[in-house]
């Protein structure tokens, strides 16, 4: 299994497209960081906005870029990662070396679990920069109505990047099955967004996809554990019937 990981890790970079778009990635994160600087409010939702300061600048970032990251960057890098071999007949190549066949597919998920991970370090990296370099570090402030301390913001930072990294898990269930059930990358694409769009009128409690952090604001705010719920649910099912549907697909075409 390492030895997988290592060779999709590798294969993952060594293509040019993975190291334009994390550069486009990262230079548009400079740029985000610089405007939402220059107004100088973090907004939690219509009703609450606070002054920004060292410690909270890297959750409104993952705010302002999570759209980008959810829409664009991660179902690039996912779809890409999952359809365009499979095109291209290079699973069948790979599928003869004596590995079981759903370790191909999990030692994806960790790669690409790896990747989200290089795109939060890129934002709470350049978030913390920006926020030791240019904004006050205030000992205590208020944050969605609660006075919290620099310590408290730290751990709350950690949550923030985390809770939207097992958002993003959610993200890989559903484009590995959208990818395992169709083999097109442009269509697959499409299907995915529109899942994101879609689960908005479904239910309110899955509008996570695309409000990620208020989503996140408003869990850690709050006793509610729907967002954890709807999170697991969506991972077990979609990666579960991912490894069933890749274990019995045909590889001949």
């Amino acid at each position: 299994m390492k030895a997988l990981f290592i060779s999709e890790w590798e294969r993952l970079w060594s293509q040019k497209k993975s190291k334009w778009m994390i550069g486009i990635f990262t230079v548009i994160v400079l740029l985000q960081a610089w405007f939402l600087r220059y107004y100088g409010v973090g907004i939690y939702n219509n009703d609450q906005q606070v002054p920004l300061n060292t410690w909270n600048f890297p959750w409104f970032l993952l705010k302002e870029s999570s759209f980008l990251l959810t829409l664009i960057f991660m179902p690039v890098f996912f779809l890409n990662s999952l359809n365009v071999e499979y095109n291209s007949g290079a699973y069948r190549l790979f599928l003869i070396r004596p590995f079981k066949r759903k370790s191909f597919l999990i030692s994806k998920w960790f790669s690409l679990a790896l990747m989200v991970l290089v795109h939060l370090l890129i934002i709470l990296g350049i978030g913390i920069a920006f926020g030791f370099i240019f904004l006050k570090p205030d000992n205590d402030f208020t944050f969605y109505g609660q006075q919290k301390n620099a310590i408290e913001a730290i751990l709350y930072t950690v949550q923030v990047y985390g809770l939207f990294f097992i958002i993003q898990m959610c993200c890989l269930a559903l484009a590995s099955l959208i990818s395992v059930i169709i083999s097109n990358a442009v269509i697959s694409f499409f299907l995915l967004i529109g899942l994101y769009v879609g689960c908005l009128y479904v239910s309110s409690q899955l509008s996570f996809f695309l409000l990620s952090v208020q989503s996140i604001f408003h869990t850690l705010s709050t006793t509610s554990n729907s967002l954890y719920i709807f999170a697991l649910i969506i991972m077990l099912v979609g990666f579960g019937a991912c490894v069933w549907i890749w274990s019995k697909k045909e590889f001949t075409s």
